[in-house]
């Protein structure tokens, strides 16, 4: 048998180092994601170079996002339908940036004012503007939002409703009630939010004691020179469908957009 310089691995050598099986190489060979080295037809031995290895990681990697196999050649080949892999991506990216959120919610204890850096989904909302006197005015009207907007038949159920805070003080119950809507909707209630930076913390407790929440992110951001991009938002994560009367449980995303 020929012999091939000490650069190249075997496929035994591969297996061990990736963590894969001799059939999951075989199939990425087959569908034309991997070409070996150096194949010998003798023998039937494969031999893979260092790029091969790199080659595996970057296929592995986009099948640990939840591609499959036909969506990595077509990422990789297809070169006719760059925007239907880049959406494809993108609603990966969603999904995970949902996944971390959540698990930073669930992480939220009663007292942490950790700051957090996210990212804020673009979104289309039916909107309402309240001036209210407490919170129970308050959860009335987002209410009755909810309802109205769900009478239309327009609902977006995969986004979170929130309200935004009109007024510079955190006392002050001047707020803008959103419910995210499908993209067709039309009426003078509509307002698009562009994806945008923000900065936030998970506040977990009664949504009367928000305020300290708010009050904190407010000393964060001037604290540190950074310069908002809108109102703060109370994004509601965790409440009373859910939750019930523990209004210690409630989490709610005390939020900021920023500029960067």
């Amino acid at each position: 048998m020929k012999k091939y310089d000490d650069t190249l691995f075997k496929i035994g050598d591969v297996i061990k180092i990736m963590g894969i099986t001799r059939k999951t190489l075989i199939v990425y060979e087959d569908m034309g994601l991997l070409t070996p080295a150096v194949k010998d037809n003798k023998s039937g031995y494969r031999y893979y170079s260092a790029d091969n290895m790199t080659q595996i990681r970057a296929i592995r990697s986009l099948q640990s996002l939840g591609l499959t196999l036909k969506e990595v050649q077509s990422y990789y080949y297809d070169t006719e339908n760059i925007d239907i892999h880049l959406q494809r991506l993108m609603e990966l990216r969603a999904s995970l940036d949902k996944n971390i959120q959540m698990l930073q919610v669930r992480a939220a204890k009663p007292g942490d004012l950790t700051v957090h850096k996210v990212t804020l989904p673009q979104l289309v909302c039916y909107c309402r503007r309240y001036d209210c006197n407490d919170v129970a005015e308050a959860s009335n009207n987002l209410r009755d939002t909810y309802i109205d907007v769900a009478r239309t038949g327009k609902m977006y159920m995969p986004g979170r409703m929130f309200t935004m805070r009109m007024s510079p003080s955190p006392d002050k119950l001047d707020l803008m009630c959103c419910i995210p809507v499908t993209d067709d909707f039309e009426g003078p209630e509509r307002i698009e939010f562009p994806e945008t930076p923000a900065l936030c913390i998970y506040y977990r407790g009664p949504y009367e004691e928000s305020g300290i929440a708010i009050r904190a992110l407010m000393q964060y951001v001037k604290e540190n020179n950074i310069e908002v991009a809108g109102p703060f938002r109370s994004v509601y994560m965790e409440g009373p469908p859910n939750r019930g009367k523990k209004k210690e449980d409630y989490i709610t995303q005390i939020a900021v957009p920023i500029k960067i």
